[in-house]
């Protein structure tokens, strides 16, 4: 299944690179794997993926706040990982309602489970979650993890079948 083998994949790069304190540090994780972070205003992108010959760069959109740039390498070492067969992603900033492609998605469920490890975040949850899923829990874990709160509750809820 496709779910479990991008939780598995996330999970085992933080475990191969030692990595347990949260937020995840992202740019030390894509410099671990020799992927060379950039930044740089745009109007047109978030972010973008580039690879030639044995090398990698990520392009990041300075202009986002902090916590998007973050889901921003994320998501672009989920097209590293997952869609080795393609060299180049640019991912154009959209609107909230536009589809996102299958590999769109898949690379944002890597992002999350990069930067919200499973087994971390559910302990963290269920040490908080006195009230179940509530905006305050949201909002202190977005914080923890240094995600958005649109992420936290995203994946809060993809981990559902798990937390309820």
């Amino acid at each position: 299944m496709i779910l479990e083998k991008i939780e598995t994949t996330a999970e085992a790069i933080l475990e191969k690179l030692g990595i347990e304190e949260t937020p995840t540090p992202i740019e030390e994780v894509a410099e671990a794997l020799r992927i060379r972070v950039s930044k740089a205003p745009s109007t047109d992108f978030s972010g973008m993926l580039i690879r030639k010959d044995g090398h990698a760069l990520i392009g990041v959109n300075s202009n986002e706040v902090p916590v998007r740039q973050r889901f921003t390498i994320a998501h672009e070492l989920g097209h590293y990982f997952l869609h080795p067969q393609k060299d180049t992603f640019v991912d154009f900033r959209k609107g909230k309602n536009e589809v996102r492609t299958l590999r769109e998605r898949h690379a944002d469920m890597f992002a999350a489970a990069l930067l919200m490890p499973r087994h971390k975040l559910l302990k963290d949850f269920k040490k908080i979650a006195k009230d179940g899923l509530t905006d305050n829990t949201i909002e202190t874990l977005a914080k923890q993890y240094a995600v958005s709160e649109d992420a936290m509750r995203i994946r809060l809820i993809n981990l559902s079948s798990v937390v309820g």
